[in-house]
């Protein structure tokens, strides 16, 4: 799903930059220019950033990551409102 209209980045390209080594919003929007436009999509990439840390993580250590069934109405509802 998208998560910055403005650059047009992906959920997919967020998780694949964290995957590839960024550890923080802002070297994503360093690398990829999430949420530096508008910013209305700040949230929803912090979520995907953690998200997608957790994943990273838990790989390594041979744990499944967090899914979106896990999450609260609050946080679904922010990733829904930025795309």
């Amino acid at each position: 799903m998208y998560i910055c209209l403005c650059k047009a980045v992906s959920d997919h390209d967020i998780e694949a930059a964290v995957l590839a080594g960024a550890n923080s919003l802002a070297e994503i929007q360093q690398s990829l220019g999430v949420s530096t436009g508008c910013g209305r999509c700040e949230s929803a990439a912090q979520l995907v950033i953690t998200q997608a840390t957790a994943k990273r993580y838990h790989s390594e250590t041979g744990e499944s990551g967090l899914q979106i069934g896990q999450l609260d109405a609050n946080t679904v509802s922010a990733l829904v409102y930025a795309a």
